[in-house]
């Protein structure tokens, strides 16, 4: 595959040489397989045919940064937020794959899916780009937060909630960062070779299982 140079305007963070161990997620994907499996997924068909064709520019393989962010959740429904009784509260857990490179939350039910499989590597020894995160950990967390309490909680409960960090973990997945073009405008997808995204990217039942706790 072509590698995407810097003068494409692509912008690339030099491999940081004070990388140490990190998280990953596992890489079990062939690079023509992850590659072929995104291109499939933004060129839809129908009865046979692109609704979307796409030209490819240049690609490389690098790291993108992510965080699993988990919180305990209490809502009391009917009673102010600051009322001590907990006879009519709803109390959960929930947590919030936050993608750090594009800066935004995906949903992710801990109840059903468990702990995310992680393993250990110097990414930085690896020789593949690491990506920067685009906003401060503090911006992070509140829109992790956000996400929470506007398209969970209150879409189960009518109302915010109460929420309480139980922990964070920052982790990579590796991935082909491709520059594909439509209609004279470019894009930046990322084709993953964890199999992460086809399993876990949308919290399935979330809703009603946050309604029966």
């Amino acid at each position: 595959m072509k590698r995407i140079k810097k003068s494409d305007g692509i912008k690339l963070l030099a491999k940081d040489k004070t990388q140490k161990i990190e998280l990953v997620t596992r890489s079990i994907a062939s690079d023509e397989a992850a590659v072929a499996a995104k291109m499939k997924a933004i060129e839809p068909k129908l009865l046979g045919i692109k609704l979307v064709k796409y030209s490819r520019g240049d690609s490389s393989k690098v790291w993108v940064p992510y965080y699993f962010l988990t919180y305990d959740f209490v809502v009391r429904r009917g009673l102010s937020k600051n009322h001590t009784n907990d006879r009519f509260a709803k109390k959960g857990r929930i947590a919030v794959v936050y993608d750090a490179n594009e800066m935004h939350a995906s949903l992710y039910d801990v109840s059903a899916d468990g702990e995310i499989p992680f393993e250990k590597k110097d990414v930085s020894a690896t020789g593949t780009m690491v990506l920067p995160e685009s906003g401060k950990y503090e911006e992070i967390l509140e829109n992790a937060e956000r996400a929470i309490q506007r398209q969970m909680l209150f879409k189960a409960y009518k109302t915010e909630g109460q929420l309480s960090i139980v922990d964070a973990k920052k982790f990579y997945r590796e991935a082909w960062q491709l520059q594909v073009f439509y209609k004279d405008r470019e894009f930046i997808k990322y084709a993953y070779l964890d199999d992460y995204g086809v399993h876990n990217e949308r919290a399935r039942g979330l809703k009603t299982r946050m309604d029966h706790f």
